[in-house]
C-alpha cells in the first residue's frame, strides 16, 4: 500500500473509533511484539498477534477513561454509614456498584467499537479481529469457583489460573504509543493516569504505527503511593528476591520507559482482599491513589488521604 494512502487509512480508522468513543486511539506494528528492551519480555506462546491472526500487520488500541466521580464515588461511599445499605454489606454493595459503572460498561462499549473499527476494515477487504476487554471466566463442569480462580491440585495451569484474558491489551497499549506501565502494573496515559479501560483490534492492514513516548510518566521512587496503598500487598517490584517467577529480572531499571511492567501483581491476592471480612476497601485504591495527571481532581478516602500525608 502506498504511504498516503496508509496514512489516509489510518486516520480513517482513528476517527471510526473515536465516532465509537475511543477517546484515546494508537497503532502498534507487529514487530513492536517481538522482544524489545528493558526487559525483552516475549510474548506468551500462543498469545502472540500473528497467533490470532496470522497476517497480522497493525495493532490498534483504544481506551476510555473511568470517570473521576466513578472512581472516587465508590470508595467514599464504602467508608460511610449508608441508611439503605446495612454495614456488614456495604463493601460488598460498592465493590459491585464500581464494577458495573466503572468496568463493566466499558467492557461492552470498547467491544462495540471493536467490532465498528473491525466492520470498517473488512468492508476494504482487510481482516481484523477484537478481543474481550476483560479476563474471561468459563464454567468447568465439576470445577468450584475456588478452583476456577486458583487452579486444580494436580492440572497444569498458568500462574494466574483460568481467568485470564486471550490477549494483553496493557502490552499493546505501552507498544502504541499510549503511555507506559506504572509500579502498579497498571497502563498509564498522560491525559488520565491509570484511570482507563482499554482494547485491542488486530488487523492485517500496514498501518502507520504512532511514536512511542520518550518521556516517563510513572513518577517512579518520587512517589510509590500505588504500592502503598494496596491492602493486600499483591504487588511487587520484579527484582524482589523474595517473590520470584518467569518475570524475575536482577535489577528493575527506572531510567527507562517502562514499554514492559516493572512490577508483578498477584490478582488472586487481590481477591482475597474480601475473605472472611465485612470490610474492605473498594478496589482500585492504587488507581485512586495516583497522582497523575497532575492537576486531577480527586476525592479521596479518609484512609487514601492518610497514605498521601506519608
Amino acid at each position: 500500500m502506498p504511504a498516503e494512502n496508509s496514512a489516509q487509512l489510518t486516520e480513517q480508522v482513528k476517527q471510526v473509533a473515536r465516532q465509537w468513543g475511543a477517546v484515546l486511539v494508537g497503532v502498534a506494528n507487529v514487530e513492536r511484539f517481538d522482544p524489545m528492551p528493558p526487559y525483552y519480555d516475549a510474548v506468551p506462546r500462543g498469545h502472540h498477534p500473528r497467533e490470532f491472526l496470522p497476517g497480522t500487520r497493525s495493532a490498534i488500541s483504544v481506551a476510555m477513561p473511568i470517570l473521576d466521580g466513578v472512581m472516587d464515588s465508590p470508595a467514599l461511599a464504602a467508608e460511610r454509614d449508608m441508611e439503605m445499605i446495612p454495614p456488614h454489606i456495604r463493601s460488598a454493595f460498592m465493590d459491585v456498584v464500581y464494577n458495573r459503572t466503572g468496568h463493566v460498561v466499558h467492557d461492552f462499549m470498547l467491544e462495540y467499537i471493536g467490532q465498528a473499527v473491525g466492520q470498517f476494515l473488512m468492508a476494504r477487504s482487510y481482516q481484523a479481529l477484537f478481543f474481550p476487554t476483560t479476563g474471561v471466566h468459563p464454567k468447568l463442569q465439576g470445577w468450584t469457583e475456588p478452583e476456577i480462580w486458583h487452579g486444580k491440585d494436580g492440572l497444569p495451569g498458568s500462574p494466574f489460573k483460568y481467568t485470564y484474558g486471550p490477549f494483553s491489551h496493557r502490552h499493546a497499549f505501552t507498544r502504541a504509543g499510549l503511555g507506559e506501565f506504572g509500579y502498579n502494573n497498571v497502563v498509564l496515559s498522560r491525559q488520565f493516569g491509570p484511570r482507563q479501560r482499554l482494547n485491542t483490534i488486530l488487523t492485517d492492514a500496514e498501518l502507520e504505527p504512532d511514536d512511542l513516548i520518550t518521556e516517563p510518566i510513572c513518577l517512579r521512587q518520587a512517589c510509590g503511593l500505588c504500592l502503598k496503598a494496596c491492602y493486600m500487598n499483591a504487588v511487587t517490584s520484579r527484582d524482589d528476591p523474595e517473590v520470584t517467577d518467569y518475570r524475575s529480572v536482577e535489577k528493575v531499571d527506572t531510567d527507562v520507559i517502562f514499554i514492559d511492567t516493572p512490577s508483578k501483581s498477584d490478582p488472586n491476592l487481590c481477591m482475597s482482599r474480601k475473605r472472611d471480612r465485612d470490610h474492605w476497601p473498594t478496589r482500585g485504591d492504587c488507581v485512586r491513589v495516583c497522582p497523575i495527571p497532575k492537576g486531577g481532581k480527586r476525592n479521596l478516602t479518609n484512609r487514601l488521604k492518610d497514605i498521601t500525608r506519608g
